[in-house]
């Protein structure tokens, strides 16, 4: 497979997200300031790399004879379900955040943003760009195995 950087674009909005994402649950965790402004980054580039990919505006690498959604493998199922809860849960939080004084955030849900829904995403979105990565790079998708 011929390697095209090209390609990438997908691939770093994806851990851009992450970064911003890891960042973001870091700061409100630790009640440090500016949270907001990564998880509302996070958001959106998330949002815009879903979007890109998903209409094809930024390219993906094509492996010839694997067009289908792979709805049959066990691993893309669970990328689907784990970072759709993940993104829906970020996107509940940033309203809440956006809505309540901060004097009233409870710690639980700080707690909870960083020990359960930042890993839940984490994993969803680590499936994702591994199985980019072995696509690129070996021509090979993770879902056609798992």
């Amino acid at each position: 497979m011929n390697f095209e950087p090209k390609y990438l674009i997908n691939i770093v909005l994806a851990f851009l997200a992450l970064v911003f994402y890891i960042i973001g649950s870091y700061r409100f965790y630790k009640n440090k300031k500016r949270f907001k402004f990564f998880i509302g980054l996070a958001l959106l580039t998330d949002v815009i790399t879903a979007t890109l990919a998903s209409f094809k505006i930024t390219p993906t690498t094509q492996i010839p004879g694997t067009v289908a959604v792979p709805w049959d493998s066990f691993l893309f199922k669970i990328h689907v379900v784990l970072s759709t809860i993940g993104i829906t849960g970020f996107l509940f939080l940033f309203i809440y955040l956006l809505v309540c004084k901060p004097s009233n955030y409870k710690f639980w849900i700080r707690k909870w943003q960083f020990l359960v829904l930042l890993p839940v995403w984490t994993t969803g979105e680590m499936i994702a760009l591994i199985n980019a990565l072995f696509k690129l790079f070996l021509g090979v998708r993770l879902f056609e195995f798992i």
